[in-house]
């Protein structure tokens, strides 16, 4: 089959749905087809393959406590309907095809099977009450199938926009994330460590992370955390820890793609306090994948991936005594510590990338059987 993989989110912006869209195309692409990715252009610096195909420029806001990604070009449309005529595509898949954007303009002039994955939730107000009012005739009419990665995913779209769907998780890579990888040798071996990764938006929850450190502190003293990822309010989270802890903290920043494996491998245990419009949590399946115990907010979307206990342990985001007390049971509880590490490895292993991309790809036949015959 001939794909199209379209989203205003891509690489070098880091996140899930630019992981959703490389990953996929890799892996559907090994299972003999021929996959294209469309996105818009970034000012960061890139390199992209002989399937990539650009349109537009980026634009970042803030909303819904993120970073959005938005494409923008005063010819956008008539460039995105040229390139769609000029390729010959059986399926049509878009990431978020509202508002005007690249890949709703790719959905729009679509003559394939059109597949949409919705990424989103909302920390507020759910704006696909307003959204349905403009393009839901569009989408009965005009989408053969809906993804979503969860059921918060669907919890949160299907009302407003009811098509036909199929749940099917986001992957992970299980060979660039696997127990076996090397930890940086830049931080003591002799002291346990904790691992934030994620970008620095006010809805990661960081700064929750940051009230528990000084009670988990108090019980492990010799406990470090090491934060990784980028954002405007980087300055406000280092100047909220107390001086006599900022010794304990390290902040790298943002990292290179393939230093993020390495980073998961030198942490004993990777915590996500994210505060809410989580509809998966790719982060916490890659921590798993790497073998290791990983605790996160009990929040939709996190708690579809995690069962408590099992394959990791779920706190109270608003009390920093639950994050405390989870995370130090990581590190103190080694009974504890193995079942979530093993189960967690076999939970990232049944989603891996090329399970994932075989379920999206009969998904993908099923419904072009069902238009074509």
């Amino acid at each position: 089959m001939k794909i199209l993989l379209c989203s205003d989110s891509y690489y070098p912006h880091p996140g899930g749905v630019s992981e959703y869209m490389h990953f996929l195309g890799k892996y559907i692409r090994e299972l003999n087809n021929d996959v294209v990715t469309l996105a818009p252009h970034y000012p960061e610096p890139y390199e992209d393959d002989a399937h990539t195909k650009r349109i537009g420029k980026c634009y970042y806001f803030k909303a819904n406590n993120a970073t959005i990604t938005t494409t923008f070009h005063h010819r956008l449309p008539f460039l995105v309907r040229d390139f769609i005529k000029g390729e010959k595509f059986d399926v049509v898949h878009t990431n978020g095809p509202v508002g005007w954007s690249l890949p709703y303009w790719a959905f729009h002039y679509s003559k394939a099977v059109n597949v949409a994955t919705f990424h989103t939730t909302f920390t507020g107000i759910n704006l696909y009450k307003f959204v349905k009012v403009i393009f839901k005739r569009e989408f009965h009419r005009r989408m053969h199938g809906v993804i979503y990665p969860s059921k918060t995913a669907f919890k949160t779209t299907f009302p407003h926009i009811p098509v036909s769907y199929r749940i099917i998780p986001n992957g992970v890579d299980t060979e660039r994330f696997n127990p076996g990888v090397k930890p940086l040798d830049k931080f003591p071996e002799d002291k346990p460590k904790i691992l934030f990764l994620g970008r620095l938006d006010p809805r990661k929850g960081l700064d929750r992370l940051l009230l528990a450190y000084p009670k988990i502190k108090a019980k492990i003293n010799d406990v470090i955390l090491i934060v990784v990822g980028s954002g405007s309010s980087i300055d406000y989270y280092k100047k909220s820890i107390p001086n006599h802890l900022r010794d304990s903290v390290y902040f790298e920043g943002r990292v290179s793609a393939d230093l993020i494996p390495r980073y998961y491998a030198t942490c004993d245990s990777y915590v996500s306090p994210a505060t809410g419009g989580e509809v998966f949590g790719i982060v916490l399946t890659e921590a798993m994948a790497t073998g290791k115990p990983v605790v996160a907010s009990n929040i939709p979307g996190y708690n579809d991936v995690i069962q408590d206990r099992v394959n990791g342990l779920l706190f109270d985001y608003k009390n920093p005594e639950d994050i405390a007390d989870k995370v130090i049971q990581t590190l103190e509880n080694k009974k504890l510590r193995n079942t979530l590490i093993t189960n967690g490895r076999n939970f990232a292993l049944g989603i891996s990338w090329q399970n994932i991309a075989k379920k999206v790809l009969d998904y993908y036949e099923e419904l072009y059987k069902n238009i074509h015959g």
